[in-house]
């Protein structure tokens, strides 16, 4: 009897160190915690909702003490924007972006700023306009990018030894395009995004605050890519969600603790 307890306990031992306990559950029937910054904000239909195309550093604040081990959760879907005209929509021009500022401990509430406290912004951007690809290549195309926010008004791409090594370039700006190309073998363009307009995306964030490891699952595949920040700069008290010139919707936004 003894030694089958003692198989009970091993068997059950995975799910208690890795048990979590969820902190934060919005399902968006209203605002709640939410507090808007700047941009169009809404509920609409049990989702929340940025609906202005116009504005370039729409962002929202929730209070959501980090320390730890956590997950955040969330799915995001197009609604509008990402083109100024018809006329770029048609020839491929296009420029849009949301992301999450993690670590946050004092955001301009109410207010709108381009930098948010001591915080990473984790960004996901496209742009495909021509001015980009001559001027600033390092955010030309489809990309994964890792911000570094100092305070309200500087902010700028991280820059890590780390990125070097992986990509040639210090600052954490990852081409997804070529990526996908070179791990897969097969040709990508941007138009291979369309499918996943109108559907919901999944977004899920895994950080640990005390090594500074953040891991952002990739929403086709059940893979997690990790990178390194600093640590200190992890433990905060609010997450923002962001956008740029983009309409989108946002539901089932969880924090589940280790």
């Amino acid at each position: 009897m003894r030694k089958l307890v003692l198989v009970v306990a091993l068997l059950c031992l995975p799910f208690v160190l890795f048990a979590q306990t969820t902190v934060v559950d919005d399902s968006f029937s209203r605002m709640g915690a939410w507090i808007p910054g700047y941009g169009d904000w809404s509920v609409e239909r049990g989702r929340l909702v940025q609906e202005s195309t116009a504005v370039g550093m729409a962002r929202i604040d929730r209070e959501v003490p980090q320390d730890g081990v956590y997950q955040i959760d969330f799915t995001i879907r197009y609604v509008d924007g990402g083109y100024r005209s018809m006329a770029d929509y048609e020839s491929g021009r296009y420029h849009a972006g949301f992301g999450v500022h993690l670590g946050v401990t004092d955001p301009p509430l109410r207010g709108k700023s381009w930098g948010n406290d001591e915080s990473y912004l984790l960004w996901l951007n496209l742009d495909t306009r021509p001015d980009t690809r001559r001027n600033a290549g390092a955010h030309y195309g489809f990309r994964a990018q890792v911000y570094e926010s100092s305070d309200h008004v500087t902010m700028d791409l991280m820059r890590s030894s780390e990125m070097r090594r992986l990509f040639g370039d210090s600052r954490a700006s990852v081409d997804l395009v070529r990526a996908l190309e070179e791990v897969s073998g097969q040709r990508f363009a941007v138009s291979d995004l369309r499918p996943y307009l109108r559907r919901d995306i999944p977004v899920s964030i895994r950080v640990n605050t005390r090594t500074g490891e953040v891991g952002v699952k990739d929403p086709t595949a059940p893979i997690r890519f990790y990178f390194n920040v600093d640590p200190d700069m992890l433990d905060g008290d609010y997450v923002s969600l962001r956008t740029n010139a983009l309409a989108a919707s946002f539901d089932n936004f969880t924090v589940t603790r280790r």
